[in-house]
């Protein structure tokens, strides 16, 4: 008898792209649904299956999920990212999927993104389907938008208070815990799991570039405005802009500092750590000279 078959979405994302080798190594069965059938094709091999699918197409959702027993829903910041995994849910819903796995967030922050993950995760467990929420916390890759600056500088800055401390969470643990999940269908039914690494303040952060980078990274805060300024002539829209300012104000009251024990009990290992994630992409962080 052959697995159940398991639809992923957002294959080629941050988290995405990591799951694929872990779902092809636990031997599941799985069907990729990709805008970009090529580009996929390219990141994830020729023996992926891959169906054409976008989320703005509610039809194409219809479609790709024919067959299919599990629903892995995961895409990409956007301000319209409820109506996008709407679609896929009902698409689901209609095609008589089994169960829904989905990559969500800290649904209790007030900012947009994960407003619209509480939204989704409340119409989930209202549509009937068996369902686990994955809500790991601030993702360590965004240091490679926050350190920005380090590739021709010492200096990194944000508008989050030094003494504040955020649990943050290496990516690979995200994929080691997904792949768990869908591959013990039955196991988590009706679970919501907080997922973190180590809580360390932005000062923390900067002595550990330094440590692993071998020369002096300092950590600058600055006020929000000031923030504000810099990232919009780094071209970040308006949207993202809000959602950020709204994460930062609530992680200045330590609102992300909490630390769970998830990727041990769940995935079966130690969370990995802020210096082993830097370690494994000193690259990114180096100067370019």
């Amino acid at each position: 008898m052959s697995e159940p078959l398991i639809a992923v979405t957002g294959a080629t994302g941050v988290t995405g792209h990591l799951l694929a080798p872990r779902l092809s190594e636990r031997g599941l069965n799985i069907r990729y649904l990709v805008r970009d059938v090529d580009k996929a094709r390219a990141l994830l091999g020729p023996e992926a299956e891959l169906v054409a699918a976008d989320l703005d197409d509610r039809a194409s959702y219809d479609h790709a999920l024919q067959g299919v027993h599990t629903l892995y829903l995961n895409s990409g910041h956007s301000p319209v990212l409820e109506a996008q995994q709407t679609n896929a849910i009902e698409a689901a819903v209609a095609a008589g999927c089994e169960r829904i796995v989905k990559l969500s967030g800290n649904v209790d922050s007030p900012a947009p993104i994960p407003e619209a993950h509480k939204a989704l995760e409340a119409k989930i467990a209202a549509c009937g389907l068996r369902y686990t929420f994955l809500r790991p916390n601030f993702y360590m890759t965004n240091l490679h938008y926050l350190a920005a600056g380090l590739k021709d500088g010492d200096v990194f800055t944000s508008a989050i208070p030094r003494d504040v401390t955020m649990s943050m969470t290496d990516p690979r643990d995200v994929a080691d815990l997904a792949t768990t999940v869908l591959a013990e269908d039955g196991k988590h039914d009706g679970e919501g799991y907080y997922q973190t690494g180590a809580a360390v303040s932005l000062d923390d952060v900067a002595a550990t570039f330094s440590r692993v980078l071998g020369r002096d990274i300092r950590y600058e805060m600055v006020d929000v405005a000031v923030w504000e300024d810099i990232v919009t002539k780094r071209g970040l829209p308006s949207w993202l802009i809000e959602h950020q300012v709204k994460m930062i104000g609530f992680a200045a009251n330590g609102a992300y500092s909490y630390v769970t024990n998830v990727t041990a009990d769940i995935a079966g290992h130690p969370a990995r750590t802020l210096e082993q994630f830097i370690t494994d992409h000193a690259d990114a962080f180096s100067r370019a000279d």
